[in-house]
Formats: structure tokens, sequence, C-alpha cells
């Protein structure tokens, strides 16, 4: 899957992100937060380029042992 950089988050999702999360955060850590919060984004997006091939998803788990 072709990854497309993400675009920095504005002021106003940002200020959707922090409502959300019910932050309130002085203009001087915002500005370092919207950064960081795109560097993780990043991060998650660099997932896609995860080959996980064709193990389908557990979807019981016996933990007995035999």
């Amino acid at each position: 899957m072709a990854s497309t950089p993400r675009s920095p988050l504005g002021d106003e999702v940002l200020d959707q992100l922090l409502a959300h999360a019910r932050l309130e955060l002085p203009e001087d850590r915002r500005a370092v937060a919207g950064p960081a919060v795109t560097m993780v984004l990043g991060l998650y997006d660099s997932l896609d380029d995860v080959a996980v091939g064709e193990t389908p998803p557990a979807s019981a788990f016996d933990a007995r042992w035999r």
C-alpha cells in the first residue's frame, strides 16, 4: 500500500483532539503538541507497510497447556 505523507495538523484539528481528550494546554505547549501528534500519526501510518501475510485473526484463545 502506498503511503502518502501526512500534512501537519492545523490549529482547528488540534483543538478538536485536545477537546476530545479534555486537555487544556497553554500556547507554548500547544506549539510543541502539534508536531508531536503529527509524528505519532506518521508512526501509525508506517504500520501500513508491515506485511501481515495470510494469517487470519484469532477469534479465540485457549490457555490450557497440554
